[in-house]
């Protein structure tokens, strides 16, 4: 049997069970997608999903106006392996009996309908409450946007996010803050508040009680940004607009080749040596040899040997590259102590580059699953696991099959 056979049969998901089968949680999102992806992380783990909705405000979302089954592509993609249902009296007795209640609406908002971490912990002390908003549930700041409905695109604005990427040569008018193009605060903020919530399920398992755990999407996404925040302090001013030229080694980033694009990384000055020879441009040595002569906060000294090497790069193909790069050794030679280097490139793939790689197929990254005699092709969980590998059975509350 082949190594990845074997290893696809060690990671299979037949008759495997579910590491939270278990749990049951109560996910109130609305239209806040960090909860959604909150509670789906849940549900792909096995854990009894409830997601109560108070409109259908959510299942209208999506890129150009796109419906998959009459709700919209985000929608449909956090449904999986969820219960929906429309709030009443009767669910409302339900959300005091769950292990874990997912608060995406406005702070105090479920307080004020007699289902907030006031209430629930009163008639069900063991409850973990994780609630995720802008701010979070305390300090002034908390309390002057506690009315502003949570969204990626205003995380993203309120962290500074977008003042640093765009493209480092513009300038001016043409100069402008860039959303990063994905829900990278909303992501950032779902997986750190499954996460805390875990954690305080093995808390329990302890001390026999839950505990409230505040999320403010902000927060999740400092963490991406707090790296930038620190050298900003180091070199005692804020960081420019930089783009894909890292100010802490470099070359770090993507650059055009003839036929496309690479990511290209010189972590070491040995590294850096190896791409000047593949380049055949050893006149920039003298002036970059070393690492710290590529380290700077002078992003105009970083934009010469940018320039340089792109008008170079694009003389070479993606193929060229990698192939004279796989023919250099990693190593350290034996008596002398020198160290070979080689530099990190790889190619940009497209997205449709990425789903027609068997790499992707052996580890089911893409499920194409069918709903109602249709096919869709939807994200499977990244995480595999030997005993417990999390799947996806509903969509829609729905069962599907692949």
């Amino acid at each position: 049997m082949k190594r990845d056979e074997i290893l696809m049969k060690l990671f299979s998901e037949d008759s495997k069970p579910l590491a939270l089968e278990d749990v049951f949680v109560v996910e109130i999102a609305e239209e806040n997608f960090a909860a959604a992806i909150t509670g789906s992380l849940f549900a792909e783990m096995g854990a009894k999903v409830l997601r109560v909705e108070f409109s259908d405000e959510a299942k209208k979302i999506s890129p150009f106006g796109v419906k998959i089954g009459e709700v919209g592509i985000p929608y449909f993609v956090e449904s999986r392996n969820k219960e929906i249902v429309k709030f009443s009296d009767e669910i409302k007795e339900k959300i005091f009996s769950a292990d874990v209640i997912i608060d995406g609406t406005l702070p105090g908002y479920l307080d004020s309908i007699g289902i907030g971490y006031r209430q629930i912990s009163e008639r069900n002390p063991k409850a973990i409450y994780v609630a995720i908003s802008p701010f979070g549930h305390f300090t002034s700041k908390a309390k002057e946007f506690k009315n502003v409905p949570d969204s990626d695109l205003t995380a993203q604005a309120y962290n500074g996010y977008p003042m640093l990427i765009g493209n480092p040569y513009l300038s001016g008018e043409h100069s402008y803050p860039l959303r990063a193009g994905l829900w990278a605060a909303w992501a950032m903020a779902g997986v750190n508040a499954a996460v805390g919530a875990m954690i305080a399920l093995l808390e329990r398992l302890r001390s026999g009680r839950g505990q409230f755990v505040d999320v403010a999407t902000n927060d999740a996404l400092a963490v991406v940004t707090t790296f930038p925040a620190v050298m900003g302090f180091l070199f005692e001013k804020p960081r420019g607009r930089f783009g894909t030229i890292d100010y802490l080694m470099y070359p770090f980033g993507y650059h055009k080749v003839k036929d496309g694009y690479i990511a290209l990384a010189t972590p070491t000055d040995a590294d850096f040596r190896a791409l000047l020879k593949i380049l055949n441009r050893w006149d920039l040595e003298p002036d970059w040899k070393f690492t710290l002569d590529r380290i700077s906060d002078d992003l105009e000294r970083i934009r010469v040997l940018d320039e340089e090497l792109n008008k170079t790069l694009r003389n070479f193909t993606i193929r060229g590259l990698l192939k004279k790069s796989a023919k250099m050794r990693k190593s350290r030679l034996p008596f002398f102590g020198k160290f070979l280097g080689r530099p990190v490139i790889v190619k940009i793939n497209t997205l449709k580059e990425v789903l027609q790689d068997e790499h992707w197929k052996i580890r089911r990254s893409f499920l194409k699953v069918k709903l109602n005699g249709k096919e869709v092709l939807i994200p499977n969980s990244p995480i595999k696991a030997s005993e417990t590998p999390p799947r996806i059975k509903k969509l829609l509350g729905k069962e599907v099959s692949d």
